[in-house]
Parts: C-alpha cells; structure tokens; sequence
C-alpha cells in the first residue's frame, strides 16, 4: 500500500513538473541569451541618420523629425526646432543597445512585454522609424523589464521580441520633442527692463550695475511707496528659465495692440518683446540686438591689449545676439499665463493702494 502511496506520488510530481516545464512562458519562449547589436546598420551608421517618427498606438504620428541642412526641424510644429540633446541620446542609445536575451515570437504573448503593433488601439509600445538615404529601420520600444536593468523591443516587421542591456526616452507627446526653451536670463544679468501697454502705461526699472541688490522703479510718482522690493526685481526674471507651450508662424498673430517690453543686460544685449493675448493663448515673440555691437574704444591711450579685450567681447556678444535671432525670428510662442502676466505689469502693480481718505 505504501508502495503504491509513493509510486503515486512520483508520478503526480512528474506531471506537475512537466506542466510547468510546457507551459508558455509570460515574456519568452526561447529566454536564450545573445550579446549582438540590435540595429546595426544605425550603429554603423548613426550620423547619416536623417529621419525619425514616433508613432504610438493607432497608428498615431506624434513626431517626425528631418535633418536640413545639418539641423533638426519638427514638421508637427511648422518645422520649428527639435529637442537636438533629446533626439541625440535617444539615437545614441539605440545605436550601441544590445540584445542580452532572446523573447517572445508569439503574437498572443506582445502585449506582456508591450511590444504589439501600433495599428492596435491600444498598444502599449512606441514605434521609433529611423532613415537615411533609401534606407530604414524600425524598433517597437515596449516596457522597461522588473527587477533586472534593460528594456523590451521588437524589430518592426519580425516576430521575435528581445530583452535590451538600456532604457530608451521616447516622449509621446509632440510638443516634448521641440526645443521648449525660449531664453533662460538670470537677473543678475539685466540692467533695465520696460514695459509699454498701447495705452501709454509705462513701467522702467534699472540697475546701474550688477552690484546693485535692488531695481530702482523710474518715475515713482509723487506721494506713491513701491507695493515691495519683490515685485519691482521680480521683472527681472520674466526671460529666466523661459519655455513655450506651443510655438506657430508669427505671421499668424494679429501684433498690432501688442504689450512692448524691452529688456537690456549689463553685456549690451538687447531683447524686444511683442505680448499679445488671443483667445485662449498668451503669444509672445522675440528679438535680440546689440546697439553697441560696432563700437570698439579707439580713445588715447587705450592699450592693445584692452582694445582687443573690447573687441573680443563686442564679437561675443554679436553671437549671442545672432543666436538668439536665430532660433526665435519669425517664431509666435504660446507661453503660460503666470509668464506672461509677469510681463504685461502696469505701474499699479508695483505700487501700494492709495489711501482712501
């Protein structure tokens, strides 16, 4: 009876192990390990890289970027600048990814690893296109993997999935593959900033140096006290850390009751704004001089050396001012409404209520 009790048995642990050992795995059919490029041919070839879609699920196009004349341009946002840094290390990264285990080719088991199709409504993967010349590659990026370092992929067009040795950035919204920021100025830097409204109203505050803790309010009027020091430094600040939410043709944007703010830092640079509000949208557009670009002391007894000193900072600050004309002009950028507030201030924002008597 025992003996049967315990031929029994082994056969039941048999079959439950045969059951484990035949039933599909969640993530693999194979769980082969490999050390191989997953794209080659972009390894290879990564700088003639000239084309990049992301596509997430439905088929949905959220960016196409194309490389002209040796810049990167968005074409959801009328060719405006892309995220170069961002792009970089995403092509960076799938340049040297290598495969360190072989997954699933199972359709049925895709989805575990988020690596379906994109026609599929409601696919979890991120479809990455690249190109150059009259070739192209694709890579569906799926879940990043549990409790162990690297990423699923999938090549477009084959059935075998793989396991990845790094993690991939793809954003899915189109906005977050531009170039969001505008200008980023620390106030250290500003020397006066105005502000005009059609009306007349106007606001001037100045430093005379950098030295100096506090902006000074021009034109206080007679028996009227600043509401504090915050709110006169804080126009300052309105170009730091300046980044848009939507950016169009300028000539799309009716300019002619635009707010006027001009801003000038200690180096020279000068920045003019145009503020407007449309709809719901708060649009702003820049540009950048340098009054004092071709002025160079030639006074008595100037050394060579201070002249070239002048002269070097006179080119400096013409580069700042050509790049900055160079990613903005002809740009209309939707900036958010606590921003543009803090640009568009009246004179009885920065001043304390009148008594009434």
């Amino acid at each position: 009876m025992k003996r049967n009790l315990l031929l029994l048995a082994l056969l039941t642990l048999s079959a439950v192990v045969l059951v484990v050992r035949l039933a599909p795995r969640e993530d693999s059919d194979s769980g082969s390990s490999t050390d191989s490029l997953l794209l080659p041919l972009i390894a290879e070839k990564v700088n003639e890289v000239d084309r990049v879609e992301i596509v997430t699920a439905g088929d949905t196009l959220v960016a196409t970027m194309l490389k002209t004349g040796g810049e990167w341009r968005l074409q959801q946002m009328d060719s405006y600048h892309a995220d170069w840094p961002k792009l970089k290390t995403l092509l960076a990264e799938l340049a040297q990814a290598r495969v360190v285990e072989a997954k699933t080719d199972k359709p049925e088991y895709y989805a575990r690893l988020g690596v379906e199709n994109v026609s599929e409504e409601n696919a979890a993967s991120v479809l990455v296109k690249l190109g150059f010349g009259d070739q192209q590659s694709g890579v569906l990026i799926g879940n990043r993997a549990q409790g162990r370092q690297g990423q699923y992929v999938r090549l477009q067009g084959e059935a075998a999935s793989a396991l990845v040795d790094r993690q991939f950035d793809v954003p899915t919204e189109t906005i977050d593959w531009a170039e969001s920021r505008i200008l980023d100025i620390n106030s250290s830097e500003v020397a006066e900033v105005e502000i005009i409204h059609p009306s007349g109203e106007r606001i001037l505050v100045m430093r005379i140096s950098a030295d100096q803790t506090d902006f000074d309010l021009a034109g206080l009027p007679e028996g009227r006290e600043i509401k504090s020091s915050w709110a006169v430094n804080s126009l300052g600040s309105v170009f730091s850390l300046l980044d848009m939410e939507t950016v169009r043709s300028e000539t799309g944007v009716d300019w002619n009751d635009a707010v006027k703010l001009r801003m000038l830092m200690f180096s020279g640079v000068e920045i003019l704004a145009d503020l407007v509000e449309t709809g719901d949208e708060y649009m702003l557009r820049l540009q950048a001089s340098h009054p004092a670009a071709n002025v160079v002391s030639k006074e008595d007894g100037v050394s060579p050396e201070q002249e070239a000193i002048e002269k070097q900072a006179a080119e400096d600050v013409a580069k700042v001012v050509k790049d900055i004309n160079n990613r903005t002009a002809g740009w209309a950028y939707g900036i958010s409404k606590s921003k543009f507030d803090a640009m568009v201030k009246k004179p009885e924002d920065l001043l304390k209520p009148l008594e009434s008597s």
